[in-house]
């Protein structure tokens, strides 16, 4: 008899029903796969597992964001596994992010094997007896089917950004079978991929409800906006640069035909359909989107809720903040890209840029994100000295090398010299506000043009309008681009209005991939501040200063396959270069 192993995932705490009336077999950590097709509780624990292969988010290389692998952001300790990234100390035999092939190709296999156990499942016993519960367990065997869909969907996209095509792995392996089921399964094209992946997200978008009727036991569990977005998403990746290069003549590593106009449509349309959807609004608060204070927000469309705790804050709280150790700091490259709240760009000579007085009137994302020198933080509105010989400044050991500090997440009520003082803390793989610049870059590339739509398509909303919708939104208010703005200068715009909007949210270290400039963004020079205090005058000097020079090879477009994994297979293709 079959026997299939239960893993209980920690971070979805989900309703067991143990209200309703109906005694489910004992639970087992081995439990026969005839017991599992019987047993609610089963499959709800068994999709559970599936969600645990998403990505973590918070600190996701080691101690480090990786952010801190790009323009974002720099890692305070040089012992960190993300500086490897910096260095160029990565390849065939490591990688800082870990086995992201193999751990993704686990969620796949773990998906494909739930769906396939779900055709063995049959509820019909009930219907005569107990109506009720067999609607109730059709319904949610339904939506955990889709669920499932939908992860597996979500492993496709992770492999794809990094690899190009891959092999693809449709059916439903036994996720504990010693044997590899990819050794003898070719990568498929890129545009096979995408397919695959867009299919999925289809078949979840039609079953998924749209939200959970405010459930908090079900936050983090996938919806049907969460299908569409993830949808858009890789649509866009698909019709970038990357994936479209002039002379690209193998389809594994992307489109080999010319027809971008089509993909970028195709984009703005899976766009629209999130866009479209009454459920979702933006947060009234840029701040405290990201620190969960209201419980739940109309912005944010898919989720990982983590348990309370405080080893965000401790990590990356200020040094001579009580056991703040400094890992995460934004650098300078990040800070110029804030505009002036008037939306002139600080090099820009009538913006009225100080640069004695660096942080006035500036946009006010930039303060809610970017702890700066003077600035108030923490639970007492402690003022930050990050000025050479201050609390915060070098050269006191685990000081910023940057001169900066991250705010955005850090939840700066705590008081972590108490047992108590913990925090819920969420990470966001959707929200609105992120759409809505997908949609404004995937409309200018289709049409050439920041004010153009297209009744025929029904693309009514221009990229111009998409992104003053996240500049003038109340939690923002900064001014909206004017129409009169070339094309040239909007998509330039739109690239900086992601950087700051979506900084240290895990997409400008892909986004700059996709638009193939990594070379200065991920490679090239990585600047700080130095500060400088008057003894007499108290009066501050700022000056910009280099960090750090990092490598960056071309190769390093696409992640290579692991030695490892290419040596088990005769089949599998190498990345370019690697």
């Amino acid at each position: 008899m079959k026997r299939i192993y239960r893993y209980t995932p920690l971070f979805l705490v989900l309703a067991l029903f143990s209200g309703c009336n109906y005694t489910e077999p004992e639970m087992l950590s081995f439990i026969s796969e005839k017991e599992v097709v019987k047993n609610m509780n089963e499959i709800t624990y068994l999709i559970n597992n599936v969600y645990t292969y998403l990505p973590g988010g918070f600190d996701a290389i080691g101690n480090s964001s990786v952010a801190a692998a790009c323009d974002e952001a720099e890692e305070v300790d040089d012992d960190e596994d993300v500086q490897d990234f910096n260095t160029g100390n990565w390849g065939l035999f490591y990688n800082p992010e870990g086995d992201v092939w193999k751990n993704n190709y686990t969620g796949i296999r773990r998906a494909n094997a739930f769906i396939a156990l779900l055709k063995k499942v049959d509820w019909s016993y009930l219907k005569a007896g107990t109506p009720d519960e067999y609607v109730r367990r059709v319904a949610l065997t339904t939506q955990h089917k889709y669920e499932a869909y939908y992860l597996r969907a979500f492993y496709y996209f992770e492999l794809i950004k990094r690899y190009g095509g891959v092999p693809i792995l449709a059916r439903g392996y036994d996720p504990n079978d010693e044997l590899d089921s990819l050794v003898n399964l070719p990568r498929s094209n890129f545009s096979d991929c995408v397919d695959f992946i867009v299919n999925d997200c289809d078949s979840a978008a039609k079953y998924l409800p749209v939200d959970y009727s405010s459930a908090t036991s079900y936050y983090g569990r996938a919806t049907k906006g969460a299908a569409l977005a993830l949808k858009a998403r890789t649509l866009l990746y698909a019709a970038s640069d990357l994936f479209n290069q002039t002379g690209n003549t193998n389809a594994i590593f992307g489109y080999t035909d010319g027809n971008r106009k089509e993909k970028w449509i195709r984009t703005a349309k899976a766009c629209k359909a999130v866009m479209d959807m009454t459920n979702y609004s933006f947060h009234s608060s840029y701040s405290d989107l990201f620190v969960l204070k209201s419980g739940v927000s109309k912005e944010v469309i898919f989720e990982r809720r983590l348990t309370s705790g405080n080893s965000f804050e401790k990590l990356n709280y200020p040094i001579g903040f009580y056991t703040g150790q400094t890992h995460t700091c934004p650098t300078q490259n990040l800070v110029d890209a804030y505009s002036m709240a008037n939306g002139k760009e600080i090099t820009d000579p009538t913006s009225g840029y100080d640069p004695n007085n660096p942080y006035l009137n500036r946009d006010p994302r930039l303060l809610k994100t970017i702890v700066v020198n003077k600035s108030t933080f923490g639970k007492n509105n402690t003022i930050v000295e990050a000025w050479e010989g201050g609390l915060q400044g070098l050269p006191r050991e685990s000081a910023s090398k940057t001169g900066y500090y991250l705010r955005k997440y850090l939840n700066e009520s705590l008081d972590l010299s108490l047992s108590s003082g913990t925090s819920t803390h969420q990470w966001i793989y959707f929200r609105l506000a992120e759409v809505y610049l997908n949609y404004a870059e995937a409309m200018v590339s289709a049409f050439g043009s920041p004010t153009a739509v297209s009744q025929a398509d029904g693309l009514t909303l221009s990229a111009i309008s998409a992104i003053n919708s996240v500049r003038t939104r109340a939690a923002v208010k900064m001014p909206a681009v004017d129409n009169s703005v070339s094309t040239a200068d909007f998509i330039r715009i739109l690239r900086r209005e992601r950087q700051v909007e979506l900084a240290f949210e895990d997409h400008r270290y892909w986004d700059v991939r996709r638009w193939m400039i990594a070379d200065q963004a991920i490679g090239g020079t990585i600047q700080g501040l130095r500060i400088t205090k008057d003894a007499t005058t108290g009066v501050f000097t700022y000056t910009k200063k280099d960090v750090e020079t990092r490598v960056w090879d071309s190769k390093m477009y696409l992640y290579p396959i692991f030695s490892s994994e290419m040596n088990k297979s005769k089949v599998l293709v190498q990345n370019p270069g690697w």
